[in-house]
């Protein structure tokens, strides 16, 4: 039935002159509202008028009679205001439904009046909430690991720069050991170079002495290369450690820089995890029919 059919009906029907009224009125109020709504008026037992939203309808007639469940039956029962969520399979789109009783001059209750308001957006609003809440909590466990990764390379890191330190003190005490062989092959050349003029002076007594001789300077020149190729290698070592240590020291200030940007990166994913939860619990409020404007 059309909403000035309604009405002329609605006149007919000798209703108090408030519902009469608000009868007149009830195809504008749905425009006072920003959001989709669909609006109802009552008198104490039956539906007298039900103007739909934009985008559904409640699909009660006129002249439905009220039943026990009803926002508007709850209003005139208990003369108080009555506000429920209706879910999306009762009329096809999730409800906020608002019923107010209507009163007389003397304060008696003469029907009511319902607003139900579409809240599909308001549902989007919080699944957009919930999921970002849910992607931020898991970007700052992602930048907590990140942190704790970070913190165990800096321990490694310093582990590997005092190992370094220790094969540092081992080189040093490699290369004294090399001088000393290298102080020993010196004057072992030196003994055999003499112990050479020894023989040759006492010619053929001296055969066997020219002997010993030979094997000293040979053994003073094996004890000299040898002596070169730990030197050797022991720079090519000093060398590498000394990389080594640069190195760590640039990878240990990267590391500190990087922990100091996940600390503050943690902070802010922190505080954006927190407005992300206050918008999910502010939608899920709106959804359920439960916020309240401060």
């Amino acid at each position: 039935m059309l909403a000035n059919e309604t009405i002329e009906v609605n006149e007919k029907l000798n209703l108090h002159p408030m519902i009469q009224m608000l009868i007149h009125l009830g195809p504008m109020l749905t425009e006072l509202f920003p959001d989709d709504v669909t609006v109802g008026i009552s008198d104490t037992t039956t539906l007298r008028i039900s103007i739909p939203g934009k985008k559904f309808s409640l699909g009660l007639e006129p002249g439905y009679r009220l039943t026990p469940g009803d926002g508007m039956f709850e209003a005139v029962q208990t003369g108080r205001p009555v506000r429920m969520a209706v879910p999306k399979d009762v009329f096809g789109v999730p409800l906020i439904s608002s019923a107010i009783p209507l009163r007389d001059e003397q304060g008696t209750v003469i029907g009511a009046m319902a607003v139900g308001v579409n809240m599909e957006r308001y549902e989007h609003l919080f699944s957009i909430a919930s999921t970002l809440s849910t992607a931020v909590e898991q970007i700052s466990a992602t930048i907590q690991e990140l942190a704790s990764s970070t913190n165990v390379l800096s321990i490694n890191m310093n582990d590997i720069s005092a190992q370094s330190n220790e094969v540092r003190k081992s080189i040093n005490n490699i290369n004294h050991i090399a001088n000393t062989v290298r102080d020993i092959s010196n004057k072992s050349k030196i003994l055999g170079l003499n112990a050479s003029i020894e023989a040759a002076r006492s010619s053929e007594f001296g055969k066997g002495f020219s002997i010993i001789a030979q094997e000293v300077r040979k053994l003073a020149a094996d004890s000299k290369e040898q002596t070169d190729i730990i030197h050797e290698t022991v720079h090519n070592i000093e060398q590498l450690i000394h990389s080594l240590t640069e190195s760590v020291s640039a990878i240990n200030q990267e590391t500190d820089s990087q922990s100091v940007a996940a600390e503050q990166l943690a902070s802010t994913i922190q505080e954006l995890s927190q407005s992300a939860n206050a918008l999910a619990e502010y939608a899920q409020n709106i959804v359920s029919g439960t916020h309240q404007d401060n």
